[in-house]
């Protein structure tokens, strides 16, 4: 028996069906694709009732965490630049007082050697030139340190240079015993304090502002009132989740909140420790620092007026009522300062000062130029150079401790810093830990 040929014959599908081997249309594809949940639909669900809510409140307590120890680290962080700037600007601000006083004492100098009359004593040349040295190696370093002194420091390097070629044209003439170097050495000091003094003294100035407000932000506990912010915001999730769950003990979450407590306290207590040492220095060796810099400035001018006085040859008046203003000035800083020692040093000058007035008003004006300028013992010359270098010594000392104190602050701020940084990455995975926990019972 012989089996029928195989034909092929279709076999009907039911509607709605697709053999397997036949490709799926795209809109099929699409439709089963559509059962996918989207992002909006997780995030319903994430968010849905109370484990939503613990949630979302665990992301705040995340982000008060983080803002709470950033707060405390840039609050450190910004103390201890304070001090560092304030120690650069005090550097600067006894730069720049050196220039005041150099320029005077140079004048100072240069005036009282002219007196002298034809070749000035060497001892006499080799002060000025180191003077003005010092004034030149200051302009250079001042405008490296501070660059927004520069231009006010450039301009005084042009009147340095304009005072100091008078004093060579008067010298010049001096020592040709021609009168008219008189002249050149009153046009030199007239321009010194018209036009060099005030552009060195807003130098001054300048710096002496940028060091107090540096002294000021110093304190920056200001910072740390975002830092209670976030901490009552921890605490306030912390009671809403003791409530909510009906479980007040949550050692993770509670132990997060303890160690970030802990660095704001640390951060506290240290900027409070660098603000007050920052205090005591402004108001101790800084500010006694720049009183005895003020001290020499005013002294100087009076040491030049003196000379200046005697140049004028009775026609001084203006130059003695400038001393006399300069040693009120001294007197009083010395008096308020409370520095008996110098004050009385001052006080042996200004009697030999006085009776070279004497002398002079007396119409004995070349016994008044001899006791001006003689170096002995018990001397005008001799009591003013003690009392400078006195006053200098006190300077220096006042500012080196300044500084130095300064720079000892606030060494153990970035520590700090690192300690409650790496404490707050701490405390945010102990947060999430605990709310973590809270949520999976909740369940």
């Amino acid at each position: 028996m012989t089996s029928a040929p195989t034909t092929n014959i279709p076999v009907a599908i039911p509607a709605g069906q697709r053999s397997p081997e036949q490709p799926q249309p795209a809109n099929t594809i699409a439709g089963s694709l559509s059962g996918i949940p989207g992002a909006r639909t997780v995030a319903n669900r994430l968010l849905h009732g109370t484990p939503g809510r613990m949630r979302l409140f665990g992301l705040l307590a995340v982000v008060a965490a983080l803002v709470l120890g950033l707060v405390s680290v840039t609050a450190l962080l910004a103390s201890q630049n304070a001090v560092e700037r304030a120690a650069n600007n005090t550097s600067q601000v006894v730069l720049a007082q050196s220039l005041h006083v150099d320029l005077l004492r140079a004048d100072a100098i240069a005036t009282n050697a002219f007196l002298v009359g034809g070749l000035e004593p060497p001892a006499s040349r080799q002060a000025y030139e180191s003077a003005m040295a010092s004034v030149a190696r200051g302009i250079a370093q001042g405008a490296a340190a501070q660059p927004a002194d520069a231009e006010a420091l450039g301009l005084l390097s042009t009147q340095v240079q304009q005072y100091a070629a008078l004093v060579e044209q008067a010298r010049t003439n001096n020592r040709s015993g021609l009168p008219l170097g008189a002249q050149y050495l009153k046009q030199a000091s007239a321009g010194l304090r018209s036009d060099a003094i005030p552009t060195v003294s807003a130098v001054v100035s300048a710096n002496e502002q940028r060091a107090q407000a540096e002294f000021d932000r110093s304190n920056s506990s200001l910072q740390l009132a975002f830092g209670v912010l976030a901490l009552i915001v921890l605490i306030a999730v912390a009671v809403w989740l003791a409530r909510r769950t009906h479980r007040y003990v949550n050692v993770s979450l509670t132990a997060g909140i303890v160690l970030l407590l802990v660095g704001l306290v640390v951060a506290s207590v240290t900027i409070g420790s660098i603000s007050q040492a920052t205090k005591q220095v402004s108001t101790g060796a800084y500010r006694q620092a720049v009183a005895l810099a003020d001290v020499r400035t005013y002294a100087n001018d009076a040491r030049a007026n003196e000379s200046l006085t005697l140049i004028a040859r009775g026609s001084g008046q203006a130059n003695q009522d400038a001393w006399t203003n300069a040693s009120d000035q001294v007197e009083k800083i010395l008096r308020d300062n409370r520095l008996g020692s110098l004050e009385s040093q001052w006080t042996a000058y200004a009697k030999s000062h006085a009776a070279i007035r004497t002398l002079d008003d007396g119409g004995n004006w070349d016994k008044a130029v001899a006791e001006a300028t003689k170096s002995s013992a018990g001397s005008a010359s001799a009591q003013f150079t003690a009392f400078d270098t006195s006053v200098t010594q006190a300077r220096d000392d006042a500012s080196g401790s300044a500084v130095q104190q300064l720079r000892s602050l606030g060494g153990s701020a970035p520590w700090f810093a690192l300690a409650i940084g790496l404490g707050t990455l701490v405390a945010c995975w102990l947060v999430i830990r605990g709310i973590g926990k809270r949520i999976e019972e909740y369940r």
